[in-house]
């Protein structure tokens, strides 16, 4: 078996496509071992947080098998083969939750120091009211992407600016694709990390509210920073990638 060392952008995306690669090929079949997992990165110049992914989704997928203390296998699935497939090609057509987040940092740290100059009142009561539904949700247990979108959108609302309302309804719209509510998803069931989300949303509101736009921008500039950290260091990804 050869295997080809990893680029640097979506990273356990390229493992699984270039494994796909080597089952069309007939390189790798059903029975196989892959390398240990040590060896594995390093053979394809990636951290073993990468590799992790990249095995998860393809056990979920029913194209490995993780035995432990043994390793792990290809293993022989016509249902795995067509799920492979089909998450291939939604991936094709998503946008990777990292460039999303790339785009954000750009466009809403500067919307939210905008917001802390225009917003109004009837923006600031509205902001508050979304942020007590969001950690009402949290205190029953209840999935938050949505309201958490809502926030967001909310402080674009906020400028008054038509233009900038609308790019981050664009932004929202990828933030609804399959891929982005997995993985952001799958980080809101880590323990505290709703919570956590949740308080920093409360600094981003209060800096709007006390018209402290660098503060704003600030504020914002570590809640997505913070998030793209939590989905660099997730190791664990599951069958739901291929739920919408």
């Amino acid at each position: 078996m050869k295997f080809e060392r990893i680029g640097t952008k979506k990273i356990y995306i390229e493992v699984i496509e270039q494994i796909k690669r080597m089952l069309d090929s007939g390189e790798l079949k059903p029975g196989d071992q892959l390398p240990a997992e040590r060896d594995f990165a390093e053979l394809l110049g990636i951290s073993r947080v990468s590799l992790r992914q990249a095995l998860t989704v393809l056990e979920a997928l029913g194209i490995v098998e993780i035995r432990h203390g043994e390793g792990t296998f290809i293993a022989f699935s016509h249902n795995g083969f067509d799920n492979l497939n089909l998450f291939l090609s939604k991936i094709s057509k998503e946008s990777d939750p990292l460039d999303i987040l790339e785009a954000r940092k750009l466009i809403e740290v500067e919307i939210a120091g905008l917001s802390a100059i225009e917003r109004v009142e009837e923006d600031l009561k509205a902001m508050e009211e979304i942020l007590n539904e969001m950690r009402k949700r949290i205190s029953i247990g209840e999935d938050t992407l949505t309201i958490d979108l809502s926030f967001h959108l909310r402080i674009s609302e906020s400028t008054h600016n038509p233009v900038l309302i609308s790019v981050m309804n664009y932004i929202g719209s990828l933030m609804k694709q399959n891929l982005w509510k997995v993985v952001k998803g799958l980080s809101l069931t880590t323990p505290g990390r709703a919570e956590k989300y949740l308080g920093q949303h409360w600094i981003i509101y209060s800096a709007i509210r006390e018209g402290e736009s660098v503060k704003a921008k600030k504020a914002m500039l570590d809640h997505l920073e913070s998030i793209e950290q939590d989905l660099l260091t997730e190791e664990n990804l599951s069958t739901k990638l291929l739920s919408g």
